[in-house]
């Protein structure tokens, strides 16, 4: 499996990131996190800090639900439109799981 950390810089205010950087939780309130260009403005979401190319598997244990997605580092990060949702545009792809229900 690929070994894969979360980047801080492009984590959502609403996401705490803990054990090193390997898990994200979903809060209610907005963290205090230092402005940056890459940080995602409007959706919960946030990268790997490590770029994946060739062939590449890695695991993901959660509860509740969660999107898992694939994308290019280019996805739009400020505002409220498909451009920056994982799966709504053609700089990603993302599998929802919500419930025992998965859609792609």
């Amino acid at each position: 499996a690929c070994d894969l950390t979360l980047d801080l810089n492009t984590a959502n205010t609403k996401l705490i990131l803990s054990e090193g950087n390997r898990k994200a939780t979903l809060v209610e309130d907005h963290q205090a996190y230092p402005d940056h260009l890459e940080r995602f403005e409007h959706y919960e979401q946030v990268l790997c800090g490590q770029s994946l190319t060739g062939r590449c598997y890695w695991e993901a244990e959660w509860s509740g639900w969660v999107d898992i997605a694939v994308t290019y580092k280019g996805i739009g990060r400020k505002g409220r439109s498909d451009e920056c949702d994982y799966g709504l545009n053609d700089k990603s792809w993302s599998l929802s799981c919500i419930k025992g229900r998965y859609t792609v």
